[in-house]
């Protein structure tokens, strides 16, 4: 899923807020990369969370702001196999742990952009006080 949003932030901010909320659910392997637009967030093999595949996270600095994009990394195949047949040579195992992945997912990318609107908020603000300090200088410079 991506959302854009309509006003300039700090990405750095907003990068190191994501990083935060992967840690925060106990995700050991989590890499921030600089793009050439912006950051991109993987985050993978939670102890909390069973996920099958890698979550990843890009946000891209737009003309009109930026977006934020939350997605698996890989999709993972599904039940290639006659159902009856799986479930009677111990498949229903498999099928129960690709249901409890999906649950897992779900779960995480609502908790996600429930916390979105908190991470750009700080990330609105780190840029404010970052001009806020630039104007600062500014006229300090000039003065003497």
């Amino acid at each position: 899923m991506q959302r854009s949003y309509a006003e300039k932030i700090n990405l750095l901010r907003l990068t190191e807020e994501i990083v935060q909320f992967f840690e925060k659910r106990k995700f050991w392997e989590i890499t921030a990369l600089q793009t050439e637009n912006g950051y991109q967030i993987i985050a993978g093999d939670s102890s909390a969370i069973k996920i099958k595949s890698d979550l990843k996270v890009d946000i891209h600095e737009t003309t009109e702001g930026f977006s934020v994009s939350l997605e698996l990394s890989k999709e993972t195949k599904r039940f290639n196999y006659p159902m009856m047949l799986a479930t009677m040579f111990g498949g229903g195992y498999f099928f129960l742990k690709d249901l409890k992945s999906d649950e897992s997912w779900k779960k995480i990318e609502r908790e996600f952009w429930l916390q979105a609107n908190n991470m750009i908020g700080r990330g609105r603000d780190a840029l404010n006080t970052t001009q806020e300090q630039e104007r600062k200088d500014k006229e300090s410079s000039v003065c003497i």
